[in-house]
């Protein structure tokens, strides 16, 4: 029988004490999002540049993602294998690798990436130009299902053939792969919001049915009404997208280095403006993304890594 009705809103998670340890108080925060490059393909994007602005900003620990194939190009160089040599020397750091879905390889890329200790995929279909739901990516989303990695969506606009990434098109992912984790980066933006909010809700447990839900939202250059005016979502907007999908499924990200230390202290002061618990503040800026890649707090081992993969 369904429970009586209440004011809609998702009550305030009340975490348990397993999930209080994977939580940002207990192992700092814990940012998604970053992408670094070799000096010689950014400068303004190298992984000493990022370190400079998570000390500026007082982050922990951070998400990296390797360059996408086309950027890489021009120095011939294999992003993934280049991103895990560079974090073998970063405690601080983690790793996503990137896909060429230009290849037919999909599969054996994303067994590269598991095996190279890294714990999730960026994937960008506006930048990288691939349909979302084309078969080649549902064979990427079959293989990382299998891999358990994380990936990360960009969504929204991005000056690329919006039928190719439709935000809505995002719950076919879910339902196809139930056990595939991602985030939906910048939530849709202002465009899409809606759309990816309700993609998001759609797969949350309701009250009277508990579950887990596997789809989250990335909050990452969403805060700056400059920086990033058509990706920018209003705090009320945050505040309702907390009320409806619950905290455990947001994610702080940082969109490094197209944001840097301003966009980056604004998004945090943000996030700690919104009127929520210490704890809940704690899962967004660390603890949530921490969970969802089974990081230990303060030790940087990822399974992977304790299985000697690093």
């Amino acid at each position: 029988m369904r429970p009586p009705e209440t004011d809609g809103i998702r009550p305030t998670h009340v975490p348990r004490r397993s999930e209080i340890d994977l939580m940002s108080d207990d192992g700092g925060v814990f940012v998604n999002h970053a992408h670094v490059f070799p000096p010689g393909v950014n400068p303004d994007g190298t992984i000493d540049r990022l370190l400079r602005l998570m000390d500026c900003c007082g982050i922990d620990s951070a998400v990296c993602f390797a360059p996408f194939p086309h950027n890489a190009a021009c120095c011939d160089l294999n992003g993934n294998v280049w991103l895990a040599n560079e974090l073998s020397r970063q405690p601080r750091l983690h790793g996503f690798g990137t896909l060429d879905l230009r290849r037919e390889d999909v599969a054996g890329q994303v067994k590269q990436i598991a095996d190279l200790g890294f714990t999730g995929i960026k994937m960008h279909p506006n930048a990288q130009g691939f349909a979302i739901l084309s078969p080649r990516a549902f064979e990427a989303y079959a293989a990382a299902q299998e891999q358990n990695l994380f990936v990360s969506f960009h969504t929204g606009v991005h000056r690329s053939r919006l039928k190719d990434s439709r935000v809505i098109d995002f719950d076919e992912i879910a339902w196809e792969f139930p056990n595939l984790r991602f985030s939906m980066e910048h939530v849709g933006g202002s465009h899409f919001f809606n759309e990816a909010m309700a993609v998001l809700f759609n797969h949350c447990p309701t009250p009277w049915a508990p579950g887990k839900c596997n789809v989250f939202a990335g909050l990452a250059s969403i805060f700056s009404t400059k920086t990033n005016p058509f990706w920018h979502i209003e705090p009320s907007k945050l505040r309702e997208l907390a009320r409806q999908i619950g905290v455990k499924q947001l994610i702080f990200g940082l969109d490094f280095p197209y944001n840097q230390e301003e966009e980056t202290k604004l998004g945090l002061s943000t996030i700690r403006s919104l009127g929520l618990s210490d704890a809940d503040v704690a899962m967004i800026l660390g603890g949530n993304l921490r969970r969802e890649l089974g990081l230990a707090p303060c030790t940087g081992e990822t399974p992977a890594s304790r299985a000697g993969h690093l």
